[in-house]
């Protein structure tokens, strides 16, 4: 289901890209057969809330994020990328994450100055009892 509506929002964005003046009647946009799809709102919905057209008096226009994503390889290239940003991104936050939890565990053992030089005075106390 998701794969055909892309593939619709794919062939579309190419109509649009390509249309005399980068705009489309509804009853202009096709199918992955070439046929007309008819008036489907949501499907114009969609890709205005991605940003790919604008919707003005029953026509569509291609945006220049609609363009810029046909000329760097299509809807699907554009999924792709989206796709691998997200994935580097969720490794990258899974890194810090871990990173976090390490300086946290670290931050545990250090001991302030006043607590250094009790501890430091404790063992030579100590060590003194020992040599005597």
């Amino acid at each position: 289901m998701f794969y055909q509506v892309n593939e619709i929002i794919d062939i579309n964005l190419q109509l649009l890209f390509s249309s005399k003046n980068q705009s489309l009647k509804f009853s202009e946009f096709k199918d992955n057969n070439g046929k007309k799809l008819g008036k489907i709102m949501e499907l114009f919905h969609l890709m205005e809330k991605e940003n790919l057209i604008t919707i003005e008096n029953n026509k569509c226009y291609i945006t220049e994020f609609g363009k810029n994503i046909i000329e760097n390889g299509g809807w699907f290239e554009h999924l792709k990328k989206k796709e691998e940003t997200e994935k580097k991104r969720t490794e990258e936050l899974k890194k810090n994450q871990h990173l976090h939890k390490k300086t946290k565990k670290k931050k545990s053992v250090l001991i302030g100055k006043s607590s250094f030089f009790f501890i430091t005075n404790h063992f030579k106390n100590i060590l003194k009892k020992r040599k005597t």
